[in-house]
């Protein structure tokens, strides 16, 4: 294989890792932002929505990753990212369907912020600690 179809896709890996974790980072701060909301119900529909974007674009780097196996390599990296966030994603939609509180959500939304880190380094994305940062605060 061509260094340039590496190049291509290992960028195309990267945008699907990168989205995935701007729209996980966005359910994580529209959920925690409905308990300080009069539209609750709204606030978690569209924090679902992020969700469920952050859910599509996970599963298409699992399948792209998983797919060119042979051209990436094993790596913990990417695999430990993909792990952290579908327990995020489960955790999420559990306590969302039993209205149960969101602390484990917070708690596996923070591992799977930290295991960007990792993947974001192998995957040459920019500004690692600020996005990190962005997802970790409280701020809005």
């Amino acid at each position: 294989m061509k260094n340039s179809d590496l190049d291509f896709k290992k960028q195309h890996l990267k945008k699907l890792i990168f989205s995935g974790f701007i729209s996980a980072m966005h359910s994580h701060k529209t959920l925690f932002k409905t308990v300080l909301s009069d539209n609750s119900t709204l606030d978690l529909s569209v924090a679902l929505a992020y969700l469920s974007e952050a859910h599509n674009y996970h599963v298409n780097a699992e399948t792209f990753y998983l797919d060119n196996i042979e051209l990436f390599g094993e790596r913990s990296e990417i695999e430990t990212l993909l792990q952290h966030f579908f327990v995020y994603n489960d955790e999420f939609l559990s306590n969302a369907r039993t209205d149960h509180s969101h602390q484990w959500s917070d708690i596996e939304f923070r591992k799977f912020a930290e295991s960007f880190k990792p993947a974001a380094e192998l995957l040459n994305i920019k500004d690692i600690d600020y996005w990190v940062n962005q997802a970790l605060s409280d701020e809005e």
